[in-house]
């Protein structure tokens, strides 16, 4: 090869190299995984006498594994899945063991995520929306070896995704992480009955109180 094919060769490489991620026609692949939990301790004090008690506070999990591309520089879509579990502490049995309930909820999801640079290629602000239609399950510990399951026929999810910040120490490879977020969601529970009818609505809102973030691969 002669020097000017070998220069040439070296500039294309550096060129695709230097390429930056967010793109008009870029994909990526990825998924986050988020967790939460703790305890909560309450005291009473009657006639000076001081009692107090420990209770665990809700436990989340979540997994979400999806896919995205972007349509214009910047601005990337989204399709993925969305498993979610919530364990919350419902009481004790008569030899003082603690019941729970366990909220499954799986959705497929679509979303919307707007790239602005906070530093040139490497730290990004990637404020978005994403929603999400599923259905699962509500399983309640009704006893120590003993529990009821009412299904979840529909869910529906939306998020608006304030705080998420990305990291891109390579530029194929994507850091996020998220510490904001705004949450609506609506499921309905199958109650066995025509003329029985339940459902919730629920809203939360504020910063992440655990781990909450994920990796992303450009290609």
């Amino acid at each position: 090869m002669d020097m000017k094919k070998f220069l040439l060769t070296a500039a294309l490489a550096a060129a695709c190299l230097g390429m930056t991620a967010q793109e008009k026609g870029d994909f990526a692949v990825g998924g986050s995984i988020g967790v939460s939990g703790g305890t909560t301790t309450s005291s009473l004090t009657i006639a000076g006498n001081k009692t107090s008690s420990t209770e665990p506070s809700s436990t989340t999990l979540g997994f979400n594994p999806e896919f995205s591309y972007f349509v214009i520089d910047n601005l990337e879509l989204s399709v993925g899945l969305s498993y979610g579990m919530q364990k919350d502490f419902t009481g004790t049995t008569g030899d003082d063991k603690n019941l729970f309930s366990f909220t499954h909820v799986a959705m497929a999801t679509i979303g919307a995520n707007y790239y602005i640079p906070l530093i040139r290629e490497k730290l990004f602000w990637t404020p978005g929306v994403q929603f999400g239609f599923g259905g699962g399950s509500f399983v309640s510990q009704t006893g120590q070896n003993s529990s009821s399951t009412v299904k979840v026929p529909f869910a529906f999810g939306f998020t608006a995704e304030i705080g998420t910040i990305e990291f891109k120490p390579l530029d194929y490879l994507g850091i996020y992480l998220n510490a904001l977020d705004l949450a609506v969601y609506y499921v309905t529970l199958d109650t066995g009955s025509r003329d029985v009818k339940s459902s919730s609505t629920g809203f939360t809102g504020g910063f992440n109180y655990g781990i909450s973030g994920g990796v992303k691969y450009y290609f």
